[in-house]
Order: C-alpha cells, then sequence, then structure tokens
C-alpha cells in the first residue's frame, strides 16, 4: 500500500518539479544583453556651499564632483553632490560617515557610442568604503529612449572620502526604439460602377 501512495505523489510531484526547473533555468525579459561593468573614480572639485553645520553630529556640504567611468560606460560625468556629513556614538566609539546625492550631466560613450546622458546617483561612504546606485538617461533628442540603472560598492583607495576614490559598478540599460513608422496605404477604392 505504501508503494503505491509513493508512486500517485510522484505522478503529481514530477511535472511540477520539472515545470519549476524549466521556469528557474528560463531567462526573463530583463535578462538581455544590455548589461556592463566598469570602475566609477569620484574626484572632489570646487565647494558650492558649506559647510553647514547643523549640530554636534551633522553637517551638510555642497561640492563639485566628477565621476570617471571606465569600461562599459566610459566619459565623465560632472556633478552637483549634497553630502551630508554624520557622526554617531556607538558603544563609545566615535562612528563617521556621509550620505551623499547627487545629479549631472555625462559625456562619452556606452558600449562604444556616442552619447550624452543625465546621472543621478546617491549612496553611503566613509574613509574605507561606499557604496550606492545610479540612473541614467537620454539628454538629448537623439538619446531620450536611453534609459539605465547600476549599483556601485567597493573599498576606497587612500582612504580620503571624494579625493580620487574609486568603486566597482555593475548596470544595465534599454534602448527603447519607437521608430517604426508604418508604410504608406492607398486606401482610395475604384468606387465605379459602370
Amino acid at each position: 500500500m505504501r508503494i503505491w501512495a509513493i508512486a500517485i505523489l510522484l505522478v503529481f510531484l514530477l511535472p511540477a518539479i520539472a515545470v519549476t526547473t524549466a521556469a528557474a533555468t528560463h531567462t526573463d525579459q530583463d535578462d538581455h544583453l544590455n548589461r556592463g561593468m566598469g570602475t566609477i573614480t569620484f574626484t572632489r572639485g570646487a565647494t558650492v556651499s558649506g559647510p553647514a553645520v547643523l549640530n554636534d553630529h551633522t553637517t551638510i556640504l555642497t561640492v563639485k564632483e566628477t565621476l570617471s567611468f571606465t569600461d562599459n560606460l566610459t566619459g565623465t560625468a560632472l556633478t552637483i553632490e549634497r553630502d551630508v556629513m554624520h557622526t554617531v556614538t556607538d558603544e563609545g566609539q566615535p562612528i563617521s560617515f556621509t550620505t551623499f546625492h547627487g545629479s549631472g550631466n555625462f559625456t562619452g560613450t556606452l558600449c562604444n557610442n556616442q552619447v550624452t546622458l543625465h546621472i543621478r546617483y546617491e549612496g553611503v561612504k566613509n574613509s574605507t568604503f561606499a557604496r550606492g546606485n545610479f540612473v541614467i538617461s537620454g539628454d538629448t533628442n537623439q538619446m531620450s529612449d536611453v534609459h539605465g540603472e547600476g549599483h556601485f560598492r567597493g573599498s576606497l583607495t587612500g582612504g580620503v572620502e571624494g579625493e580620487g576614490s574609486a568603486v566597482n559598478y555593475t548596470m544595465h540599460w534599454t534602448v527603447s526604439t519607437h521608430t517604426e513608422h508604418p508604410e504608406a496605404r492607398d486606401d482610395d477604392r475604384d468606387t465605379d460602377t459602370d
């Protein structure tokens, strides 16, 4: 009797396992070829405003930043970045970190195609690491269909926030093509009934 119960159970489970396995190995629509990776180097430029000390724990600074991208996205982004520097105490030890966000214009190449893009980014960093995410979008009529997003993360070189700090990035992008032009059709019909 147990063998029959196991056989009946297998009859119902095997198709479910096969479908689940096939679905797990099937690539979804988001898994396209437009994926890339590389390095971003953050280089702090001139101070726009600040530092503004809000309290003993928070200081705000607005700076010009140059982001240099290599590999799939190659070029530079000139941005304005707002840094909020935090100092907290954890078990008697001071901990400092900076949350930041910025935006600006990128000029360079995306997979060897010349592009001008708008970039927005945000993240957190301290003296040893930086991590965050960014969004790119077309900034001119020719590039208006380019949209992408990425993440960056890494250990900072030199240990100084914003001064030549390099991190790795991964990203994916899409290029929507809405250039389909319907063919002209002659709708005139011969209505001559002679």
